[in-house]
């Protein structure tokens, strides 16, 4: 998981696998470590994830929330195929924001 601070209150992560179960029980601790320890806004990158399953979802909710409840922002970034239809058939993007380039998430900002 590579992470980039392209802007103050920032941070991107780039998910660079798959997020199903297998995956997530790696990835997770990574994700909560990453609330506790900074204060940005976290923009997920999922130009290179393919297929996401209920765990993935579930994480990925799961992190919004955490970040909800400190006044934060999730953004999903280019979201594609598999993933952006189970999303969107879940009505995610109801919730949390999809976005394809990060110039929106700072629209969005100063909306």
């Amino acid at each position: 998981m590579e992470m980039l601070r392209p802007y103050d209150g920032i941070i991107i992560l780039k998910i660079a696998t798959d997020l199903d179960t297998e995956n997530v029980v790696s990835l997770q601790p990574r994700l909560e470590a990453l609330v506790d320890e900074h204060a940005e806004n976290i923009i997920l990158d999922f130009s290179s994830v393919t297929f996401i399953d209920s765990t993935g979802i579930g994480a990925i909710v799961f992190l919004f929330k955490r970040l909800t409840s400190q006044r934060r922002r999730l953004s999903l970034l280019k979201v594609s195929g598999q993933p952006y239809k189970l999303m969107t058939m879940l009505r995610v993007e109801n919730a949390i924001p999809f976005i394809e380039n990060i110039t929106e998430c700072e629209n969005n900002r100063s909306a």
